[in-house]
């Protein structure tokens, strides 16, 4: 039988102030994505409802997480509101929608917008290769942690309608494995002094094709606080990279205009950037880190003004051992 794709509505996940609500996926088919719908509406006058009031990531900013859980325990998307709208971005190319009576000056604004929560990896040769066979899974569940209305406007009030998250799913069948895993996950770290060796540590044993990551000042976007970003293992340099050629290497190769109208502290990616390791869209070309002592993100950073805070996403792969699809 040939691959077959189907598309389908799965569950709606309800609002609850500042608390989580998971719902069970569907486990028959292999996923490609996740179509993430977020509707709602704000109450907040009109002469609060402005651009400057408004908070980094707009609506999105009131979905704290999302999370993808396997087999109960096993988190293999761990990712925020408003950084998912920045990932959905770089890996296809333009600005997702937003809307404009978020900032828009009337009263009550409404939302009603979607992102993609890729499963599979996206600007592959073959992106198939690393989707997720929710065949092989005993339980499948998404998890969304919520804040709530003054996370997207401090000065809101309330939801007049409150936030709903709907869940569609990409999948397909008749399709063989096996697959390897793409993997998301966010690291957070606070950046209290001028420092040229700023160091994260990354987990060793999985492949990495790259990494998004964003610098902010005192809860706004900044791209003052990198100067410089390398990526080591020992003594091997796998990129040592300026602040400029970072920001502007991934969008020029890619074709992706650098305004992307975004509201909420940022409209040109500043202080936001991918590294992709992978240029020929081959994984082979991912960093292998099976048997590393180490694996280190080194940055040249110097502290905001206000509290200047560094997050990073590592593109993690975990793939079939033996020379499978790779």
């Amino acid at each position: 039988m040939p691959q077959q794709v189907r598309r389908r509505f799965q569950k709606t996940v309800k609002y609850s102030a500042n608390n989580q609500e998971s719902e069970l996926l569907s486990r028959g088919m292999v996923y490609r994505e996740l179509k993430l719908r977020l509707q709602g509406q704000l109450t907040c006058t009109a002469g609060n409802n402005t651009q400057a009031l408004t908070l980094r990531g707009d609506e999105w900013a009131a979905v704290k997480r999302v999370d993808i859980v396997a087999n109960n325990t096993d988190v293999i998307r761990s990712i925020k509101g408003a950084d998912l709208w920045w990932l959905n971005f770089f890996f296809y190319g333009m600005a997702p929608e937003t809307v404009s009576s978020i900032g828009g000056g009337g009263a009550n604004p409404s939302f009603d917008t979607e992102l993609v929560l890729p499963f599979w990896m996206p600007r592959s040769i073959r992106p198939i290769d690393t989707a997720l066979d929710a065949r092989e899974l005993s339980d499948l569940k998404i998890v969304v942690t919520w804040g709530d209305y003054t996370d997207i406007n401090g000065s809101a009030t309330g939801f007049t309608t409150n936030p709903t998250l709907e869940v569609s799913s990409l999948e397909s069948f008749g399709v063989k494995g096996p697959f390897s895993q793409f993997r998301l996950f966010h690291i957070e770290r606070e950046v209290t002094a001028d420092n040229p060796q700023f160091q994260i540590d990354l987990p060793v044993g999985p492949m990495y094709r790259g990494f998004m990551a964003y610098f902010t000042d005192g809860g706004s976007d900044s791209g003052s606080v990198l100067n410089n970003w390398k990526w080591i293992s020992g003594t091997t340099v796998y990129a040592d990279v300026k602040e400029k050629d970072l920001h502007e290497e991934y969008l020029i190769r890619h074709g992706i205009p650098r305004n992307p109208s975004r509201r909420g502290n940022a409209n040109d990616a500043d202080g936001i950037y991918m590294y992709d390791h992978v240029t020929d869209g081959y994984l082979s070309e991912s960093v292998d880190s099976l048997g590393f002592s180490e694996l280190q993100i080194e940055l040249d950073v110097t502290k905001g003004t206000g509290t200047t805070k560094v997050v990073v996403y590592p593109l993690q792969v975990i793939p079939v051992r033996g020379g499978a699809n790779q």
